[in-house]
């Protein structure tokens, strides 16, 4: 009976949260599922809380960052991007396109994908209007970085976070294990766009009329970068000390937030609005179904493909693993996806079944992986509202062409790099 229970409370709350009925947010589901969960005995209280201290780094972190995010937004941080990419570009569009491509990047990387897809996609789309360019390769480059470039650092996507904080991965590991997979990714990536998007990518552009920005505030400026620099600079030194990465996320943002304030530049409330608090109640809802279905004792068939996959750190082991995540972020979306995979993995690690490897080949998979259609992710759901709010009207067919084509190979060359990885990292 608890099986049934269990299988159909995952199925009910993961088709709420992909289709969000009466347009109510997917937390709401989320925590309607996991409450039942606790209602009806599936998890015990004692797990539930289990559960909040495994996730809290990753949560804490989570505020932090947003928090310094939208102090970086406000001082115009963004813009400055935007602006020095015109500037970059010289006036040649495929040379603009590149450098999208990297601000992408590097924003992903240091700022988390959703800073990409929630504030760096309007930004850019308005620059490339006021540059008369067609916007659409510039909009699929935005939420391919935001999903691609998300492999190199923990902070760089809440799915990373996760298995950061469950596996003890290591700041500095995370980060070499996953540049050689990421930089082949966005290589890639690029690559297959440049031919793709070819016909829109020719020509020159006035480089005037997208690359006169000024800060109003160069003080308020300053901070944001500052805080930018210095969190980054925190987190490889922050684990020699033994301090979790959360809380050095957490002060920095709170820091700048507070000297904002003190001066008068940004107010609480507008912080407050920029945080999507919805996520956290999101990951704990849907860890709490999830436990429910592995208390249940229904994960052993995931157990089992996962044996068989990957049963050690060759090339197909981890070509296994990355494609069949990537397929299921498809199906279930990739958040679900993480926290299931995560909770499998576990235990199979721990005895020696498998390496550590088959942890990093399934954040390539959730994090590539969505590529492939519109509901792979919700940094693509909001990314694709976005988008229709400015009049681009892309359809999920028209979104799964592209994704069809640009995405086995990025997987493919991530795959590759990371075998690498493992390989001359010894893991």
């Amino acid at each position: 009976m608890s099986a049934l229970l269990a299988g159909a409370i995952l199925a009910a709350t993961l088709a709420l949260v992909l289709t969000r009925p009466r347009d109510i947010g997917e937390a709401w589901w989320a925590v309607l599922g996991g409450g039942l969960t606790l209602v009806l005995g599936l998890v015990s209280f004692e797990e539930a809380w289990e559960i909040l201290r495994e996730t809290e780094d990753a949560l804490i972190l989570l505020v932090g960052m947003m928090a310094l995010s939208a102090v970086a937004e406000k001082a115009g941080f963004f813009d400055w991007a935007a602006s020095l990419t015109a500037r970059a570009g010289r006036g040649r569009v495929f040379l603009l396109y590149g450098f999208v491509f990297l601000v992408g990047t590097l924003v992903t990387t240091t700022l988390s994908l959703d800073a990409t897809a929630i504030v760096l996609t309007p930004i850019v789309y308005g620059m490339v209007v006021r540059l008369r360019l067609s916007p659409l390769p510039f909009m699929f480059a935005c939420v391919y970085t935001a999903n691609t470039a998300s492999l190199f650092l923990p902070i760089s996507n809440l799915t990373n976070l996760l298995a950061y904080d469950r596996f003890d991965l290591g700041f500095v590991r995370f980060g070499l294990v996953m540049l050689l997979p990421g930089l082949l990714a966005v290589i890639t990536n690029f690559a297959i766009f440049a031919f793709l998007f070819r016909n829109d990518l020719r020509g020159s552009y006035d480089m005037d009329k997208g690359s006169g920005f000024s800060a109003e505030n160069r003080a308020f400026f300053g901070v944001a970068a500052a805080g930018i620099a210095g969190v980054l600079v925190a987190f490889f030194i922050a684990p020699l000390f033994g301090v979790p990465i959360g809380l050095v996320a957490l002060a920095a943002g709170a820091m700048a937030v507070a000297m904002s304030r003190i001066a008068g530049w940004v107010t609480l409330r507008e912080v407050a609005r920029s945080i999507s608090w919805g996520i956290i109640f999101l990951v704990v809802g849907l860890f709490l179904v999830v436990r429910g279905v592995q208390n249940a004792g229904l994960t052993g068939l995931t157990e089992k493909a996962f044996v068989v996959a990957a049963p050690g750190d060759g090339l197909f082991q981890i070509l296994g693993v990355v494609f069949g995540s990537a397929l299921g972020s498809n199906v279930i979306n990739n958040v679900p996806m993480t926290v299931l995979s995560l909770g499998t993995l576990e235990p199979l690690v721990a005895n020696g079944t498998l390496g550590v490897a088959a942890v990093y080949a399934v954040l390539v998979g959730t994090s590539i992986g969505p590529n492939l259609t519109t509901v792979g992710s919700l940094a693509t759901l909001i990314w694709l509202s976005i988008a229709r709010e400015r009049g681009l009207d892309i359809t999920a067919k028209e979104y799964l062409k592209i994704g069809a084509i640009a995405t086995p190979p990025i997987l493919l060359a991530a795959s590759l790099g990371l075998w690498v990885s493992v390989r001359l990292l010894g893991l």
